[in-house]
């Protein structure tokens, strides 16, 4: 199985609120030398400008090398501030979707300088609360004109557009992995597609694994990140800590269709310590990656030919002992 792990550098700024601006207690250099000291993280998912500019870009790329870590991703921050009130790609206000997508260009920009040519691209404010407070196709018309101008702004730079059900909005546009996908697809662009969150793929009652192979099959699956929740909320907690069975049978998915690219650890630790946090979720990666290589592949598929549940029960399970 795959183990390239990574970490947004969000885990370990202690966020003072789940989606605002982070308590500034621990400098950036800090919790990139903290990210380092996790066993096992390879990898970086960084947010623009929140930890990386184009002013200190140069400087930051000089960090993360000093510590050994990859850049993965460099994800523009286009939430919670008072400027996307009303949306950021789709806000009724050209000058702020024009300010939204700069910052996305930046964000490309300095990814071009950290060395990765990945974006997760998390429009969380683009959605609606109320009936009748939006006009949806105005609403799609405006996200698909923005990450078009995105995506052909370097066509070689993959953009992974993270769907989720709500939080902050009572409802976000791009919710599903299918709506995500379509998004994609519908743009004819091949550098667009999905970053499939584990924990919102829960929140949407996907199932994780199927939610892979639909993607992978479209050929859309940008990126992964993995955590868990207890279904209403993005608790963003310890991956394997609520789905145990769904997270195992999301990471055999991936192993199925050869996914080779990073496993990013999205966790908000407010109370725990983020570097033990990091740590256990790894450990728990390991274990599921030790339990999914003692399974009978071949038999399990015969199983699933036939839709035989009682038999691909036994199978996993025998994993276990």
């Amino acid at each position: 199985m795959n183990k390239n792990y990574s970490a947004g550098l969000w885990v370990f700024a202690q966020s003072a609120e789940k989606f605002g601006g982070y308590t500034g207690t621990h400098p950036v250099r800090e919790q990139i030398k903290a990210a380092a000291s996790v066993p096992g993280l390879k990898g970086l998912e960084l947010i623009a400008p929140l930890h990386v500019s184009v002013d200190n870009a140069r400087e930051v790329k000089g960090w993360l090398e000093d510590t050994g870590l990859k850049s993965v991703s460099v994800n523009p921050y286009v939430w919670t501030e008072a400027i996307w009130k009303r949306g950021a790609f789709t806000s009724p206000d050209p000058k702020v979707r024009r300010e939204a997508i700069d910052t996305g260009k930046r964000a490309i920009e300095i990814g071009h300088v950290l060395g990765t040519r990945k974006m997760c691209l998390w429009p969380g404010e683009d959605g609606w609360d109320y009936h009748f407070q939006a006009d949806h196709r105005r609403l799609w018309d405006l996200e698909s004109e923005a990450v078009r101008e995105l995506a052909e702004f370097d066509p070689e730079t993959k953009i992974g557009v993270e769907y989720k059900l709500h939080e902050p909005r009572t409802h976000m546009l791009v919710s599903t992995a299918a709506k995500a996908a379509l998004l994609g697809y519908s743009l004819g662009l091949p550098n667009v597609g999905a970053y499939l969150d584990f924990g919102h793929a829960v929140m949407v009652r996907e199932n994780p694994a199927e939610s892979v192979a639909m993607l992978s099959r479209l050929d859309r699956l940008v990126g992964v990140h993995v955590n868990d929740n207890y279904g209403l909320g993005d608790d963003d907690i310890m991956v394997g800590s609520v789905h145990f069975w769904a997270m195992i049978e999301f990471l055999l998915a991936l192993d199925e269709i050869g996914y080779d690219e990073w496993l990013t650890l999205d966790l908000v630790p407010t109370r725990e310590d983020a570097v033990a946090a990091c740590t256990q979720s790894i450990n728990a990666l390991d274990i599921y990656a030790r339990l999914i290589a003692k399974i009978d592949r071949a038999a399990l598929r015969a199983a699933q030919q036939e839709m035989d549940a009682v038999e691909t029960q036994r199978l996993v399970h025998s994993a276990l002992c």
